[in-house]
């Protein structure tokens, strides 16, 4: 059964139709930073609605997606809360 409901596009109101979906791939996109972090980050789509009466210029449907991002990160020993390297210690 189609769930319509409505949503902000372009300034404006536009009714849309929610559509199931299934995940074929997710995949992380990977950054080695140059204080030696790396950082992996992915997109996931959370929902897809289909807008009703709305069409890209190539005459395609327009979709409405909800994303949600997800990061891991693995920094080196030194940039963590309370390590000593590279710091000067006191006493």
């Amino acid at each position: 059964m189609e769930r319509k409901t409505k949503v902000s596009f372009q300034g404006r109101e536009i009714e849309v139709v929610e559509v199931d979906f299934k995940v074929i791939k997710e995949e992380w996109n990977e950054y080695d930073l140059a204080d030696g972090t790396r950082i992996r980050l992915k997109v996931v789509a959370t929902s897809f609605a289909r807008a009703l009466d709305e069409f890209d210029n190539d005459g395609n449907p327009v979709y409405i997606v909800k994303t949600s991002n997800v990061l891991g990160l693995s920094a080196p020993e030194n940039l963590k809360r309370g390590s000593l390297k590279g710091t000067k210690e006191t006493h």
